[in-house]
C-alpha cells in the first residue's frame, strides 16, 4: 500500500442538506461524567465503600480495568500517568487480581456482567503471561454472562499477533486498536512509533489471522489533517476487514502537551470546527454507502458474514447510557449502589493499599437525575429513538422541536431521528438537555480523574458515570 497522500478529493459531493451545520453552536462540548454528583467527605468513605462492595450488582452490569502505563507519551492524550517498564507488570497485575478477589469475597450473589473493558494507558503493554492470568482471574471472580463482551484496548507496540491470539484463547473476544491516523507524518507528530503502512499491515493481519472482533479508532480534527488525509484514512480503514470503526473528534484541552507544539509552530494549525463537521459528515456518508451500520454517533459496524466477528459495541453503548460499572485498577472509575467512585490514581499508593481494602480515592453520590441523564445520553447516542421516551419531560420535547427547525433532527409522530449534523453536535445536545432538567452547578470531578480518552470527544469508555 502506498504511503503517498492522494490528491485532495471533493468531499462536498458526498454531502446533503443538514449534513453540515457548523454554526449550530459556538462549541462542541460534552456533559461531564460527574454532572450533578454530590461529593462525599473522606470521613464517610470507609462505610460507603463497604456499602458499595456489599450491594448486589444488577443484571448486565459492566466492569472496567485500568492499566495505567504507556511506553511513550502521545501529545494528543491527557491520560498519561506512568512510564511503562517491564518490571511494573507482574506486581501491578498481582495487586489488580487481589483487588478482584477481595471484592468478590464481599459481593453477594446475583446479577451479571455482560461487558468487560481493559483500558488505559496501554493494557497490551503487559506481558502475555500477565494478560492471560488477569483474564483468567476475571472469569473466575466475576459473574460473566455466557456471551460477555471482553475488550482489550491496545497499541501496535508490544502487541504481537501471538500475544493477541493468546489473549483470545484466554477469554478476550474483542480487540480495539488506537490508530488515530494512517498518515505516517501525522502519526510521528502525534507520538506514534509506527508508520501508517505498518499500522495498516498490522490490522490487516490481525483481522485475517484472529477469530475475534477487531476494532480501530480514527480521529478527525488533528493538526494539518486536510481533506486528502482524512479521505485516505477512511480508504485504508475500509480495506482492512475490520469488524468496527470508531470516529472521534479531537478535543484540544488546554492541558494537553500538543498545545505547546501548536504555540511554537511545530505543528500545523488545527482544522476549524466547520472542517471537523464536514469531515465527520463525509465519513458517515462513506461508511453508510459502503454498507456499514452506524451503531452510535461515533461507532460503525461492518456487516461481516462471520457471526463471531459481529461487532456489538456493548460496553461503549451501555456506559454512555448510565449503566452501573465496577472499576478495578489504579485510576479506574466506576458507579454502583448509587455512588460514583475512583480507585487510587497514584500508583505507589494503589500498590501499597492493604489487600483487604478497596483503594478508593474519591466518592460522590450520583445525581438524583442519573436515570434521566442516562436516558438522554443513550437515546441521542443511538441517534434514533422513540418519542415516547421523552414524554415525561415536556421541556425536553420543546427543545427538540426547536432543534428540528435548525435541521439537527426530525420529529415524526412516533420517532425522533438526528440528522448527520445532529449526530456531530450530539455531545452538545446531550449537555443542553441535561442542563434543562438539572441546572448548571460547579462541575466536580476527582483530582486527576481519568475519564478515558475524553480528550477525544465522546471517546470510548467513560468509566466515571454521572
Amino acid at each position: 500500500m502506498s504511503s503517498l497522500t492522494p490528491a485532495s478529493p471533493d468531499l462536498n459531493r458526498w454531502l446533503q442538506a443538514n449534513d453540515v451545520l457548523p454554526t449550530a453552536f459556538a462549541e462542541r462540548k460534552a456533559l461531564m461524567p460527574m454532572w450533578g454528583a454530590q461529593m462525599v467527605p473522606p470521613t464517610a468513605w470507609p462505610a460507603i465503600t463497604q456499602r458499595i462492595l456489599s450491594t448486589p450488582i444488577k443484571p448486565s452490569t459492566l466492569a472496567y480495568f485500568h492499566i495505567p502505563f504507556c511506553a511513550n507519551r502521545c501529545v494528543f492524550c491527557g491520560f498519561y500517568r506512568n512510564a511503562w517498564q517491564s518490571k511494573h507488570g507482574a506486581p501491578y497485575v498481582d495487586r489488580l487480581i487481589a483487588e478482584l478477589e477481595f471484592e468478590a469475597s464481599q459481593r453477594p450473589t446475583g446479577g451479571s456482567i455482560n461487558a468487560v473493558y481493559f483500558g488505559g494507558g496501554t493494557p497490551t503493554a503487559l506481558s502475555e503471561a500477565d494478560l492471560c492470568r488477569l483474564l483468567a482471574a476475571v472469569q473466575r471472580t466475576l459473574p460473566l454472562t455466557d456471551d460477555c463482551e471482553i475488550t482489550i484496548e491496545g497499541r501496535i507496540s508490544h502487541f504481537s499477533l501471538a500475544k493477541a491470539q493468546a489473549c483470545l484463547a484466554a477469554g478476550a473476544n474483542r480487540i480495539s486498536i488506537g490508530v488515530q491516523s494512517f498518515d505516517s507524518q501525522l502519526r510521528r507528530r502525534l507520538g506514534r512509533q509506527h508508520s501508517g503502512d505498518d499500522a495498516a499491515a498490522y490490522l490487516r493481519e490481525l483481522c485475517s489471522q484472529t477469530d475475534a472482533v477487531i476494532v480501530a479508532d480514527l480521529m478527525f480534527g488533528l493538526p494539518g489533517q486536510d481533506d486528502a488525509k482524512w479521505a485516505h484514512d477512511l480508504d485504508v480503514a475500509l480495506s482492512l476487514g475490520l469488524s468496527g470503526l470508531d470516529l472521534y473528534a479531537f478535543n484540544c484541552f488546554p492541558t494537553l502537551p500538543i498545545n505547546r507544539m501548536l504555540e511554537k509552530g511545530a505543528l500545523p494549525p488545527l482544522p476549524s470546527l466547520a472542517t471537523q463537521n464536514r469531515h465527520y459528515a463525509y465519513a458517515v456518508r462513506r461508511l453508510i454507502d459502503a454498507g456499514w451500520t452506524q451503531l452510535s454517533n461515533s461507532h460503525f459496524s461492518n456487516p461481516n458474514p462471520r457471526p463471531n466477528r459481529r461487532e456489538r459495541n456493548r460496553y461503549n453503548q451501555a456506559i454512555k447510557s448510565g449503566q452501573d460499572c465496577l472499576a478495578f485498577g489504579s485510576g479506574a472509575g466506576g458507579c454502583h449502589a448509587g455512588y460514583s467512585y475512583q480507585v487510587q490514581g497514584n500508583l505507589d499508593d494503589y500498590l501499597a493499599t492493604p489487600l483487604d481494602q478497596k483503594p478508593i480515592a474519591f466518592l460522590a453520590g450520583t445525581s438524583p437525575q442519573k436515570q434521566a441523564f442516562g436516558l438522554i445520553q443513550g437515546a441521542l447516542e443511538a441517534g434514533e429513538f422513540a418519542r415516547s421516551l421523552f414524554a415525561p419531560y415536556p421541556i425536553l420535547l420543546q427543545q427538540l422541536q426547536l432543534w428540528q427547525q435548525q435541521g439537527l433532527l426530525t420529529i415524526s409522530q412516533d420517532q425522533i431521528t438526528l440528522s448527520i449534523a445532529g449526530r456531530f453536535w450530539a455531545p452538545t445536545l446531550i449537555r443542553e438537555l441535561a442542563q434543562l432538567i438539572s441546572p448548571p452547578k460547579e462541575e466536580q470531578c476527582p483530582p486527576h480523574s481519568q475519564h478515558p480518552h475524553s480528550a477525544m470527544q465522546n471517546k470510548k469508555p467513560q468509566s466515571v458515570s454521572a
